[in-house]
């Protein structure tokens, strides 16, 4: 599937006792989804989750020659009194022979890509990158039931995991219609792109996100080059994180990924109202890098602008220190918003008159305070005033006429300190 990832290979367990030859598709009940016991595992070297998919490659009714096949021709080729090989049993037809192993699973996954790929050009007007395709096929796979061949449907290891990956190709459910996607202009690092998802209907949100990565080197411990984050945010307020999975699903917390360039995040029951779903560039040293978000069961749409948060003096306080020959001067400002709270991480800006001069800034903590010092203030000169000018920062609103002290030593937008 593209950046050095395996497929892997899946077969039918035709009931107990494997029948020579089943008929492709036959759904008689008791068969099971059962991983090949020769099917490539992972994970990579560094970790990464291999395979991304798997797809069938046992049984598999494949083209081949009508020449001396053992099950239907009389005797052997002349030329070396030898048959052509039956593959895994009683050949279907002159034409066809069931056989297995990656020569099979590789085809088919290529070619589900390919109708994945004409689909979004068809039925889309898209020509989609092979992260769309990618991403498309990852999102729509199914989980296998017996993925490590113990011969019970009992999902002992659910995905993402390294017998299957992300599960099975679906190539129906990838092309049916309900996946919703957006193919993401380059991000830089600390660069982010933020959508909104509303769930659409009474299954669960799957949220996907792949990047074709740029090449990696042989010498690498880590084969990620450049490292995007996905960061979903639940209507109330719980945050998860892409690939922090647990029983199959996506679970609220933990850290993020730093090794794969698909990053997933599953809601089996999401709650309703609108998902913040971010896509943020961590360390991109070879950018800006494409990216391809595929949402089921999930509308997209661009993410409304942050709200402005109106701000203010919420205290005013001051503070000196007298030396033999000179004096500093200290003020405090603690900022609030409408409600009152500690607003963080805004940009106080003031000016100073009097003892001192000139404009400086500080920014609020998490408690919403900040301080400006002045020093080196001359004994004669026994005053200054400051005065807070602006308080900027990323949507908010300084409203001046909302400045106070809580303790009454000042208006809340001007404060004189006295040596």
């Amino acid at each position: 599937m593209g950046g050095n990832n395996l497929l892997g290979t899946y077969g039918q367990r035709w009931g107990a006792d494997y029948p020579a030859a089943p008929i492709a598709g036959d759904a008689t009940a008791g068969n099971m989804e059962q991983l090949a016991a020769f099917s490539s595992r992972g994970p990579a070297d560094d970790s990464r989750i291999k395979p991304d998919v798997v797809a069938p490659g046992t049984w598999i009714l494949s083209t081949y020659s009508d020449f001396y096949q053992e099950g239907y021709d009389a005797g052997p080729n002349p030329r070396n009194n030898t048959f052509q090989m039956d593959g895994w049993g009683i050949p279907f037809n002159q034409q066809y022979k069931y056989f297995g192993g990656t020569s099979m699973s590789n085809p088919l996954a290529g070619g589900a890509a390919t109708v994945v790929r004409d689909y979004y050009s068809k039925a889309k007007a898209v020509n989609a990158s092979s992260a769309l395709v990618k991403a498309t096929l990852i999102n729509t796979a199914v989980d296998l039931a017996d993925e490590n061949n113990d011969g019970a449907n009992d999902n002992d290891f659910p995905i993402p995991n390294s017998h299957e990956g992300w599960g099975r190709i679906s190539l129906a459910n990838a092309v049916d219609g309900s996946v919703n996607f957006v193919e993401g202009a380059g991000l830089s690092t600390n660069g982010s792109a933020i959508y909104s998802v509303t769930p659409t209907g009474s299954g669960p949100l799957k949220i996907t996100v792949v990047w074709s990565d740029f090449q990696s080197t042989e010498t690498a411990a880590i084969n990620l080059v450049n490292d995007l984050d996905v960061i979903v945010t639940a209507p109330g307020g719980a945050v998860y994180r892409g690939n922090v999975f647990s029983g199959g699903w996506g679970a609220a917390g933990g850290s993020a990924d730093r090794r794969n360039n698909v990053e997933n995040v599953y809601i089996q029951s999401p709650a309703a109202g609108a998902w913040s779903v971010e896509v943020r560039g961590f360390n991109v040293p070879s950018g800006p890098q494409p990216f391809a978000l595929v949402v089921d069961n999930g509308s997209i749409s661009a993410a409304p602008p942050p709200a402005t948060v109106q701000v203010h003096v919420g205290n005013l306080a001051s503070s000196k220190t007298l030396g033999s020959r000179n004096w500093s001067a200290t003020v405090t400002v603690t900022v609030h918003n409408s409600s009152e709270a500690a607003v963080s991480g805004a940009t106080v800006t003031g000016t100073w008159t009097g003892a001192a001069t000139g404009s400086t800034s500080c920014t609020t903590n998490s408690s919403g305070v900040c301080s400006m010092t002045k020093s080196n203030l001359k004994n004669n000169r026994t005053s200054t005033v400051f005065s807070v000018t602006n308080i900027s920062g990323s949507n908010l609103t300084y409203v001046p006429g909302s400045n106070h002290d809580v303790d009454g030593g000042s208006n809340g937008t001007s404060i004189t300190i006295t040596r």
